[in-house]
């Protein structure tokens, strides 16, 4: 006789052998949960206080609202930087892009939704003409050049609309940017 069969035969005279088996395996399975339940609390207590802070969702491009793409949650104490947004306004949008996950600090959030809120300090924004459409988005670095001539190395699109580009550049270059825009010969260079 097999020893599957051997056993089947011991629980069916004596039931009390399966039920202790049973409960005995729950026990186990108890202790273990309640092992790694309090591994769990005794990580997050040494961590130490949480911080409700607002993070975002999703990926956010510059200009676009905070509010539908960002959430409240609390995050270890130790792991908050200075300058984080604890409470939003609802009409705040963002200067730069935040990546899934991060911290919406305060310089990552302005308080317009226009083309203000993307200009650097110290900077002007200039609108170029743009007949042939790079394909450039608000939020995307570049050159402008004219004339085989780079005008302004480091510039910041800030706004598109139609064959119409906002860039902004720093304001010691402005003036010549905006003389070549007069003259129809400007042309942005994306960087990668």
């Amino acid at each position: 006789m097999s020893v599957l069969a051997q056993l089947r035969r011991l629980l069916a005279r004596r039931p009390w052998l399966y039920w202790a088996a049973v409960g005995a395996s729950a026990l186990a399975v108890g202790v273990l949960v309640s092992r790694a339940t309090a591994q769990v609390e005794a990580a997050r207590d040494a961590w130490g206080e949480t911080r409700e802070v607002v993070v975002a969702v999703v990926e956010i491009r510059p200009g676009e609202p905070l509010a539908p793409a960002t959430q409240r949650r609390g995050v270890p104490t130790p792991m908050v930087p200075d300058g984080a947004i604890v409470d939003l306004a609802t009409d705040a949008v963002a200067t730069q892009r935040i990546g899934v996950g991060e911290i919406v600090m305060a310089h990552d959030a302005g308080a317009t939704d226009g083309p203000q809120v993307l200009i650097p300090d110290g900077w002007l924004a200039v609108s170029v003409a743009e007949p042939v459409a790079t394909g450039v988005r608000t939020g995307d670095v570049v050159s402008v050049a004219s004339a085989g001539v780079v005008l302004a190395p480091d510039a910041v699109i800030v706004g598109v609309s139609g064959e119409s580009v906002l860039v902004a550049v720093p304001a010691p270059e402005a003036p010549q940017v905006a003389q070549a825009s007069s003259s129809g010969d400007v042309a942005l260079l994306i960087k990668p």
